[in-house]
């Protein structure tokens, strides 16, 4: 017991199984979720910045309409459940490449930045996620830039 209890403090929450997923995998649930997470930040989740996470997934990994909405639908879901973001940047940090690693950054930009207003919520997420992911102060600006483009 007090070894699940280190452990628990010292890698954060474990992954939901893949099993578990209702909708798209494991990766892509993991990123929608984090982006879902910079949307709550500033209390004000809208129609708005739930459009712009769903554009952004079905451009991101190539889905169609029905499949972008259920992936939202799902990391919703999955983000309201989860105590804690460390298991969906766990699930990015093991299953993304560097690239897509840096795209992510930019999909959080295009969220945090969606309702015209940066909370520092939303840029403490996005900076956190990027310490996390082992990125640069670098490419969380050139992130940052991009998705204002």
């Amino acid at each position: 017991m007090l070894d699940k209890i280190l452990s628990l403090l010292k890698d954060g929450p474990k992954a939901p199984p893949a099993a578990t997923v209702a909708s798209g995998d494991a990766k892509q649930v993991a990123a929608a979720a984090l982006m879902v997470e910079a949307a709550r930040l500033d209390r004000d989740f809208d129609d708005g910045e739930r459009a712009t996470i769903t554009r952004v997934v079905k451009e991101q990994f190539g889905l169609t309409d029905d499949a972008a909405n259920d992936l939202v639908e799902v990391a919703e879901k999955r983000q309201k459940a989860n105590y804690s973001d460390m298991a969906f940047i766990n699930i990015v940090a093991n299953s993304f490449d560097e690239g897509e690693k840096k795209d992510l950054l930019k999909m959080l930009w295009s969220v945090a930045l969606s309702d015209g207003s940066l909370h520092k919520f939303e840029e403490h997420l996005v900076n956190h996620v990027a310490t996390q992911l082992g990125l640069s102060a670098d490419d969380t600006a050139a992130a940052k830039e991009a998705a204002k483009g």
